[in-house]
């Protein structure tokens, strides 16, 4: 089990994330509003910085992430798993 921090809370919060869950399966289970369309990586929708630790998209390539937002440690949550445990900035927020 690994853990994810929710920096934009106050105070900040864990959330445990199973080692096969993505973590947008996780922030959804815990009611974390995050913006998501196509699930598999290629819209985008979900980008999302991390601020400490790894992630790993295991097969899936995150199609959906320019050079740039890589260079500044965006991520795509909707193929991601936790390599470790990670500290994240606040998601694009869901559209009602």
């Amino acid at each position: 089990m690994k853990r994810i921090q929710l920096s934009f809370l106050h105070p900040p919060r864990w959330i445990e994330c199973a080692s096969e869950d993505t973590i947008l399966m996780t922030l959804l289970a815990q009611q974390v509003p995050i913006k998501h369309a196509c699930d598999n990586g290629v819209c985008g929708v979900c980008l999302t910085k991390l601020l400490a630790g790894e992630i790993h998209y295991g097969t899936k390539i995150p199609r959906g992430l320019t050079t740039k937002e890589q260079a500044e440690h965006y991520f795509l949550p909707c193929i991601a798993t936790c390599k470790t445990d990670i500290v994240i900035a606040q998601p694009k927020v869901k559209i009602r």
